[in-house]
């Protein structure tokens, strides 16, 4: 049979080349078409994001922003305040770059918001900067930690003398506990030696125990990262010698390193621990019998009363220059009131 030889110039060629890719962009065209459709439909009726007007701007400036404590009164503050048209904003939270307090706080005096809620200290720099404040016509509320000597208006405070001395009850009857009645030797975390507050707890610590059973000694841990807060604890109790019988812990970044670390070092039993605040991994902690007690704050009382404390001072030019809140005792007896969501221990 004669086979009959069809000759295909490399031009036809092309074209049908181009035109199968002009074919391809076509149909995916289209399909991203239907699917672009199929999606505008399943969420149904796109709306205008919707924009609310507050009759005043706050700004929360805390040590530090992305702590679980700070983050848990911010939840508290933005709730309450939009309640009462008002909005907070929490300054230098998840940014790229750090910002210190005093940067936060001069940013909020130069952005002219209607007040300011504070976590102060004790240096000249931050009184400075609220006495500016002030002169701006810009109310300064402290939370947590006063500024004395300043012009802020209110403190909202926590009763860390009652904190200190319930720390040294439960090392008095740690000591107690023990069959032979000897020495126990606690450690202190302390978050730095600037906060005014760490001194009051610790002071009160040292008065409830002195001349009792119980020998006490402090360390500062840099807790400015959840990292250098786990390798500052890790490097104190790496170098400590003999192991302490008790650590006392007065943050919550510091609580939760000194838990992983008795865990990882297979130390659970030996050392008893006696935390801060009430985050997930501490509640399972004191589940589990790594940690005996901590201490929590009542976040929903101090953000209503920081929220509250501007609004009257604005409204009516005055204010009380001191509220105080309690600290919240968790135990193995009360634990279950507290447990995460997902409950898995």
């Amino acid at each position: 049979m004669r086979k009959i030889k069809v000759k295909v110039s490399r031009k036809r060629i092309a074209v049908w080349i181009l035109a199968g890719i002009v074919l391809v962009l076509f149909c995916a065209t289209v399909a991203g078409l239907i699917y672009y459709r199929k999606m505008i439909k399943d969420l149904g009726v796109v709306q205008n994001e919707e924009f609310r007007e507050f009759s005043r701007i706050y700004a929360y400036i805390a040590e530090d922003p992305d702590s679980k404590l700070t983050k848990k009164i911010y939840k508290e503050i933005s709730e309450y305040a939009v309640e009462n048209d008002c909005y907070v904003e929490l300054t230098g939270q998840n940014l790229s770059t750090s910002y210190s307090k005093a940067d936060r706080l001069n940013m909020a005096i130069s952005s002219k918001v209607d007040g300011i809620i504070l976590e102060g200290d004790d240096s000249k720099e931050t009184k400075d900067l609220i006495d500016k404040a002030d002169a701006l016509g810009i109310p300064v509320v402290t939370v947590l930690s006063d500024c004395l000597g300043s012009s802020r208006k209110s403190f909202v405070a926590l009763d860390n003398i009652r904190l200190g001395t319930e720390y040294g009850e439960k090392l008095m009857q740690i000591a107690s506990e023990d069959p032979y009645g000897k020495h126990i030797n606690c450690l202190i975390l302390i978050d730095s030696d600037e906060k005014n507050y760490d001194d009051v707890i610790l002071t009160a610590i040292k008065e409830e125990v002195n001349g009792k059973n119980v020998d006490t000694v402090s360390q500062v841990v840099d807790i400015s990262t959840p990292f250098t807060a786990q390798e500052g604890v890790a490097g104190i109790l790496d170098n400590y010698g003999e192991m302490p019988d008790v650590i006392v812990c007065l943050n919550d970044r510091t609580s939760e390193s000194v838990y992983e670390y008795i865990v990882e070092r297979n130390m659970v039993g030996q050392i008893t621990v006696l935390g801060y605040f009430d985050s997930d991994t501490i509640i399972k902690a004191i589940v589990r019998g790594s940690v005996k007690v901590t201490f929590a704050t009542d976040a929903k009382f101090v953000a209503e009363q920081c929220v509250k404390a501007l609004n009257e001072y604005i409204d009516t030019g005055f204010v009380s220059e001191y509220f105080q809140s309690n600290y919240i005792l968790i135990d193995r007896n009360n634990v279950s009131n507290y447990m995460p969501e997902d409950k898995d221990v």
